[in-house]
């Protein structure tokens, strides 16, 4: 456990200085890294760069005669997700904690409310365009092994101007 939360923290740390020593903070940011390169034949070269997201965002150029073939995903700049988070861990205030996390790192945030429901686990559920941004923040803000889902059909009350719902289980 000790060891997952110091790769945690270092992680975090590199992102952080890596968005320090950043000087471009165009909008929206390419990540490559939430999936995987794959065909790989030959030696390829990687350089990173970091968007206003503070996520780094590995371009990886291949050699001549390498077949490999990266996927880049688009992610939004913080400030244009509107994040509404549930508690359904029955821990009092950790949905405000959430949410005040989240609205530090820039989010759109709306007020927290309570699910209805007790849940083990936590869950992002982002609407359609969003995936790539619920990944994000079942990743890296949420962790504690939040998945992400499909937006709901009949999303809780107070989450009709909400892009991505974060509903937080018990191992939040």
């Amino acid at each position: 456990m000790r060891g997952a939360v110091l790769i945690g923290l270092a992680v975090v740390v590199g992102i952080v200085g890596l968005q320090i020593l950043d000087d471009n903070n165009t909008g929206v940011s390419d990540v490559t890294g939430l999936t995987s390169v794959t065909g790989s034949t030959g030696s390829t070269g990687s350089t990173g760069s970091t968007g206003s997201t503070g996520i780094t965002s590995p371009t990886r150029s291949t050699v001549p005669g390498s077949s490999a073939t990266t996927t880049t995903l688009k992610i939004r700049p913080t400030s244009q997700v509107r994040v509404k988070v549930y508690n359904a861990s029955g821990i009092q205030g950790n949905a405000q904690k959430i949410t005040n996390m989240l609205k530090a790192n820039g989010y759109a945030t709306q007020a927290p409310a309570n699910n209805s429901t007790t849940r083990t686990t936590s869950v992002v559920q982002c609407r359609a365009g969003f995936e790539n941004d619920a990944r994000l923040l079942a990743l890296f803000q949420i962790a504690h092994g939040a998945t992400v889902e499909a937006f709901p059909a009949n999303p809780p009350a107070g989450s009709g101007d909400a892009d991505c719902l974060v509903i937080l289980g018990t191992n939040s």
